[in-house]
């Protein structure tokens, strides 16, 4: 493995691993608390994180590292390894695309929300955030998976 690839590839799984660190700390322990809350709670929790920093570094992480892997990928020696960085980089763009299409629009129409004045369709808002939620993480995960896979493959 030359140079230029080991460090795309240190870069990508770092990126990729941090990705993954985010969103499923978020599936284990921010989402079940909110998950359980009241109405009022909900609002008031929701609106205190400041999703204007996760959102966009999530989208940008998943877009440029998507690049780099693409770019490892051509640079690969071994077929499968050029592979593996592609289905990882499809996989960070499926977190920021996930990321940028569902769960900020749904954020921000969170932040609007009144604790006293009960939205309509809250509850299905937070389901849907919830199952995007869930296929960015699985993203990340395949992401990881993929660029370790191709780092193995890459020096095998």
């Amino acid at each position: 493995m030359d140079l230029t690839l080991g460090i795309l590839t240190v870069w990508v799984l770092a990126s990729a691993g941090v990705q993954l660190g985010t969103l499923w700390i978020m599936k284990l322990s921010i989402l079940p608390m909110l998950n359980n809350m009241t109405y009022d709670r909900y609002v008031n929790a929701c609106q205190l994180i400041d999703m204007h920093v996760f959102h966009p570094i999530a989208v940008w992480n998943g877009i440029i590292s998507a690049g780099i892997g693409v770019w490892a990928a051509f640079l690969a020696t071994s077929g499968a390894a050029s592979a593996l960085f592609i289905v990882g980089s499809i996989a960070m763009v499926v977190v920021g695309i996930v990321s940028e299409v569902f769960n900020r629009p749904i954020w921000r129409q969170i932040e609007h929300w009144s604790p006293e004045r009960h939205a309509k369709d809250w509850v299905q808002k937070r389901f849907n955030w919830h199952i995007a939620h869930q296929v960015r993480t699985y993203g990340a995960i395949v992401a990881v998976g993929a660029y370790v896979a191709a780092f193995v493959a890459g020096i095998a």
